[in-house]
């Protein structure tokens, strides 16, 4: 199956927060994160969200990995890049938008926590951020997110420039095979927010960029 990197457009974020939703259905911290009740408008806040995100944010980049023969969305990616001292020194504020159906609590620990991490370790250094990248996972293992992560490397090697991302635990072996090293870890202990016994880790990973010729 060919994968084709395309920009996407505010018309493929639907299709985007579907993979999403998807990709996210069986993670232990999804019920933490989001216990519902979800207002019915709730795909319309996320996609109006996204499309508002980007509008208000230059250095943001979204994309598609789709098939080549069928034009079908597959993954979805949200890169920033920050190339700039000015950009890089916006990347330090993260804003959290909690809405209805979302955990207060455990969301401002969780995505607090992963902002404030990433200003520890990155400051104000110019480099790239994968914010997002979602893979259908009736598509996993089909060269998809692998397809939208060398996008943002080939362009951090363009720039000289340093990737950041948050992995999960299931996804720390793929970035590990792409080159990226870990520089911390977060843990929130989920069962202060009435998730049992749940420990959630990410991995916080930096991969250098290699000298382009």
């Amino acid at each position: 199956m060919a994968i084709v990197v395309q920009e996407a457009s505010d018309a493929d974020l639907r299709r985007a927060c579907e993979i999403e939703t998807a990709a996210y259905a069986n993670n232990p911290s999804s019920p933490i994160l989001f216990p519902g009740p979800f207002p019915p408008d709730s795909p319309d806040r996320r996609v109006n969200n996204l499309i508002n995100m980007r509008k208000d944010d230059p250095s943001a980049r979204y994309l598609k990995a789709v098939k080549d023969e069928t034009g079908e969305m597959t993954a979805f990616a949200k890169w920033h890049i920050y190339d700039t001292p000015e950009a890089a020194e916006l990347a330090r504020e993260r804003p959290i938008n909690i809405g209805p159906g979302m955990n207060k609590e455990a969301c401002e620990a969780f995505f607090g926590g992963m902002a404030m991490k990433k200003k520890e370790i990155m400051g104000t250094k110019r480099h790239l951020y994968l914010h997002m990248l979602h893979t259908d996972p009736k598509y996993q293992c089909c060269g998809a997110g692998s397809a939208l992560l060398k996008w943002g490397m080939q362009k951090a090697d363009e720039l000289g420039l340093p990737v950041y991302l948050e992995s999960s635990t299931e996804g720390h072996h793929f970035y590990q095979k792409h080159g990226f090293k870990d520089v911390d870890v977060l843990r929130i202990d989920f069962s202060q927010f009435g998730g049992g016994d749940v420990m959630h880790v990410a991995p916080l990973m930096i991969r250098e960029p290699e000298k382009t010729t």
